[in-house]
């Protein structure tokens, strides 16, 4: 497939134009990473995998998001259900009403509808039971001092490739919030479903600021491997992380 990191090749990718061949951005965010490893993601801490697949709630500590409120009304929950197909269904806010599908993994969610705030005003927990409780798998935060605003979207560092699928992992950041800080980065990839272990595919020991790996031969990752990205660094730094994926049909 040539250099195409940026050319007409990646741009007909986009496009739709190559038959069984997508393209999926991934990136995370973890606003608070300390001297022990956590996941890229808003929630903090390790990410937990479902090992069977279950029903979600989602959950907001703020009133106004609700399904009159000003804030996020409606939620789309984008990932995989019990045999790695993709599933996604949109639910409404605080209702305490699951989704009728059950997800064994969940890649992204986003507000879908939003009253006159236009986002979320709160932060938004996906979880397996109602008020925010069992296993969270995603969130969707606020971000700011004082004033806050809501991001709209989960920032997660993980995802899992679909049943039917090879991914080629193609490229790989990661920034740090200041430049007096430093971090470990790490990108862990975990195949089959769920029984390996993590293990490493690639490393980065970076300074504050933008880093880049680009994979001139691209990380083949099977069907149902589990991708994540972990830092570790000094108390309260923000870590933030993107990762591109080109998927085939098999």
């Amino acid at each position: 497939m040539g250099n195409y990191f940026f050319n007409d090749e990646s741009i007909n990718i986009a496009r739709g134009l190559y038959k069984g061949v997508t393209h999926i951005a991934k990136f995370g965010r973890n606003p608070a990473v300390g001297g022990a490893p956590e996941t890229i993601w808003m929630h903090g801490g390790i990410y937990t995998y479902l090992t069977t697949a279950s029903t979600l709630f989602i959950h907001s500590a703020n009133a106004n998001d609700s399904a009159a409120g000003t804030g996020a009304r409606t939620v789309t929950i984008q990932g995989l259900d019990a045999n790695y197909n993709p599933i996604e269904e949109t639910v409404t806010v605080n209702s305490d009403v699951a989704t009728t599908a059950s997800f064994l993994r969940v890649y992204r969610a986003f507000v879908a509808t939003a009253g006159s705030s236009t986002t979320n005003e709160g932060a938004l927990i996906i979880s397996t039971l109602v008020n925010g409780g069992g296993t969270v798998l995603a969130d969707i935060g606020v971000i700011g001092l004082g004033t806050t605003y809501g991001l709209g979207q989960t920032q997660l560092g993980i995802y899992t490739i679909p049943a039917g699928k090879t991914g080629y992992l193609t490229q790989w950041n990661v920034g740090i919030g200041n430049y007096n800080d430093s971090a470990t980065a790490t990108l862990l990839t975990r195949e089959l479903d769920g029984d390996a272990p993590f293990r490493s595919r690639d490393i980065m020991d970076v300074p504050g600021g933008h880093h880049t790996r680009k994979y001139t031969v691209p990380i083949a990752l099977p069907e149902k491997t589990d991708v994540e990205v972990r830092g570790i660094a000094s108390t309260g730094t923000n870590i933030s992380t993107t990762f591109d994926i080109i998927l085939k049909q098999n």
